[in-house]
């Protein structure tokens, strides 16, 4: 698995299902919040901007990660590592929820614990495919504005999927390991489409 190079057309995919996952971690945070907080002003500001918080973070972080380390394997580590967080989401979301700090402390200390750190993660993958796939320099430009392109068409089908279906009819813990077990599927198919590196 460690040389394995998989085709540009299965990096696309991920950054589909990355994009999905994206929208529909912050969807699920910001519903898992509501029993506790409310669905106020102050819980959907926080859950924005600790997911650009945490978007920001992850984007930094990827291009430096690409810098050193642009190999798919780390790439899918990070996956790997981002599917494990959300589906944990309903167990140390509870955890952290159930701790009474004050409601405005509460709201951005909860969304900081259990959903900036698979939005890092999310936030690391575009700046790395980007360097996979950009062998030419003169392609980065349009490289870099297709696979923020995927990413969000993914996030945006997710958000319709999850907001009227998925989290209304699935729950929120369902709707968590669906997009935590979505995550796992390119970790998983991985090692079986990537073809030794020589």
């Amino acid at each position: 698995m460690f040389n394995k190079q998989a085709p540009n057309w299965f990096l696309f995919f991920t950054l589909i299902i990355e994009g999905g996952a994206l929208m529909a971690v912050e969807l699920i945070g910001a519903k898992m919040i509501a029993p506790y907080y409310g669905t106020s002003l102050y819980v959907w500001a926080s859950v924005l901007a600790i997911t650009l918080g945490g978007l920001a973070i992850g984007y930094y972080s990827g291009g430096v990660i690409s810098k050193k380390q642009p190999n798919q394997k780390t790439l899918y580590t990070i996956v790997a590592v981002s599917a494990l967080l959300v589906l944990l989401m309903p167990v140390t979301s509870k955890l952290i929820l159930s701790i009474d700090m004050g409601l405005k402390t509460g709201i951005i200390v909860s969304c900081i614990f259990f959903l900036m750190p698979q939005l890092m993660g999310f936030g690391m993958v575009s700046p790395i495919v980007v360097r996979l796939i950009s062998k030419d320099v003169k392609k980065i430009g349009s490289n870099a504005g297709t696979v923020y392109f995927t990413s969000t068409i993914g996030g945006i089908v997710s958000t319709f999927f999850f907001g009227f279906y998925a989290i209304p009819y699935l729950g929120l813990k369902m709707s968590a390991i669906i997009v935590g077990c979505s995550l796992l599927l390119p970790v998983v198919l991985f090692p079986i489409l990537g073809k030794n590196n020589s």
